[in-house]
């Protein structure tokens, strides 16, 4: 079946968070195995909040799984797992920098980027209400 995965990432996000932890029955045997049910090597659909203020390590672990739709299964990638990652939606409230070169990568295979300005204001009030069919407008103040 289809899975969605869906973390915030941040500087201090690890593999674990997004790749699953490693199997220690597999450690044991001398195996480098990561248990990736529910996690994003599983998922048909991604949401990845703030994904460029993640590590370098990380981002570039993004990589295959974007590129390639596949997974190293082991350590030294010997078994290539395949991804069944239809659609990877990134969010951002920041934009990196050109100079920035440790999330060029990442951003060069975001396909579709749609910059958005804050709403404020009665543009706000409009977007927290609309929902609930507007009726509740006037109580925000």
């Amino acid at each position: 079946g289809s899975y969605t995965f869906s973390r915030q990432l941040n500087r201090f996000t690890t593999p674990e968070e997004l790749f699953g932890p490693l199997s220690v029955v597999e450690l044991q045997r001398d195996n480098y195995m990561r248990l990736t049910d529910r996690y994003l090597p599983q998922a048909s659909l991604a949401f990845l909040d703030e994904a460029f203020k993640a590590s370098s390590s990380i981002l570039n672990s993004l990589l295959t799984i974007l590129n390639e739709r596949t997974f190293c299964e082991q350590g030294a990638c010997a078994v290539l797992a395949k991804v069944p990652l239809l659609m990877c939606i990134f969010s951002s409230n920041e934009i990196p920098h050109p100079s920035d070169t440790s999330v060029t990568a990442l951003f060069d295979r975001i396909l579709v980027r749609v910059p958005m300005r804050p709403l404020q204001g009665e543009q706000l009030k409009e977007m927290l209400f609309a929902q609930g069919g507007g009726s509740q407008v006037s109580q925000v103040e």
